[in-house]
This record gives structure tokens, sequence and C-alpha cells, in this order.
């Protein structure tokens, strides 16, 4: 029971989050409407996110120490050996009416930045307290998968979970999993259909993304 109420009290913080974002995507919804909501609540939402990266700031040391390219890398090949997957199964994502450049900055950069200051930066660092890193990789990526919604993106959030969390936990740098993560939500905004041989790049990306990462 002890370390269910250490994983309860450790997750508060994200529960409390997004409650907020449900209010507020709510709140949107009842104003204006379904269809002008995909747009104003993605602003909305994206403002309320960088609000709560701006106050996190204050706590977080950015080190800037390391190779980011290798995770660059990382990210975009997780984000292509998946999505070939993905629809060499015959699956599609569904397809929404936000403009590119908004999809980009909401879930490509503002939307990262925001979920591995939350999932991984506060998560982890409280999980950290009462479970070793094996237990806090497994146990934050879950958490960080089940906030989201499908199958086909809770399993993509759970395999990016467990690379960024591994990452976090290793290098002691939040900009290292940022990095990854944006440079795979990018990546995934350019991806529609199955092609044999950029799945074979994302492999090799993969192996050097992964072998340059341990330098």
């Amino acid at each position: 029971m002890l370390y269910i109420k250490n994983v309860f009290l450790s997750i508060r913080e994200i529960l409390l989050i997004m409650l907020i974002q449900y209010v507020l995507l709510f709140g949107c919804i009842l104003i204006f409407g379904i269809d002008k909501s995909i747009i104003l609540g993605t602003i909305i939402l994206s403002i309320f996110e960088l609000i709560y990266i701006f106050i996190k700031l204050k706590s977080i040391k950015l080190s800037f120490k390391h190779n980011y390219f290798s995770y660059i890398l990382l990210g975009i090949s997780l984000s292509i050996i998946y999505n070939m997957i993905i629809f060499n199964l015959g699956i599609r994502f569904e397809i929404t009416n936000i403009p590119i450049i908004l999809d980009i900055m909401a879930s490509g950069i503002i939307g990262p930045i925001f979920e591995e200051v939350l999932f991984r930066y506060s998560l982890i660092n409280k999980l950290s307290i009462f479970n070793n890193n094996i237990l806090c990789i497994i146990l934050s990526s879950f958490i960080f998968a089940i906030c989201h919604n499908g199958i086909t993106t809770i399993i993509y959030a759970f395999i990016i979970g467990l690379f960024n969390s591994y990452y976090y936990i290793k290098k002691k740098d939040i900009l290292v999993p940022i990095t990854i993560h944006i440079s795979a939500n990018i990546v995934s905004s350019f991806l529609f259909n199955f092609n044999p041989y950029i799945l074979i790049l994302g492999i090799i990306l993969l192996v050097i993304g992964i072998s340059t990462s341990k330098k």
C-alpha cells in the first residue's frame, strides 16, 4: 500500500495538469464549437504548455554538454521505423485540419518539450526516490503511454518513453530526451505511406544514433 501511495503522489502533478488541459479543451468546445476548437484548442493548450515549461525552467539546469546530433538521429529513426511498420500493416493515422505550421509548433516542438519536462524531469525525479533505474524507466514509460489516446499512439509513446527515460537517467540532461522527442514528432508529420527504402534508412540511422550516443 505504501508503494501505491508513493506512485500516486508521484503522478499527482500529471493528473492535475491533465485535468486543467481537459477543462480548457472542454471550455473551448462549449464556447467556440467542435470545428473551431480544433485550431483554437490547439493554440490554447500550447499556450498553457508554454507557461508550464517556463515555470519549470526555473528549477532545470540546462547543460548543453552532449552531442545532440546523435539524439536527432535516434528520434528520426524511431519515428521512421514505427511509422513504416504501421503503414505496412495498413494502419493510417487520423488526419486533422490543423495547418502544418501550427501542427509542427504544437505537436512537433512545444508538445515534446512539455511532455519531457512533465514525464521525464518531473515524474522520473519523483519515482527515483523509491525505485531503481529499471523500474523508473518502465513505470514512467507506462504512465506516459496511457496518457495518450489510441492503441497505435500508446504503443509508440511507450517505445519513445523507454528510450527517453533511459537516456534521461543515463545522461542527466533533459535536453537529450527533448531532442529525441522533437525529432521524432516532426518527422512523423511528413510520413504518409510505407516505403521499404525509408524503413532501411530508419534502421541505419538507429544503429548510428545508438552507437554515437555512447561516446
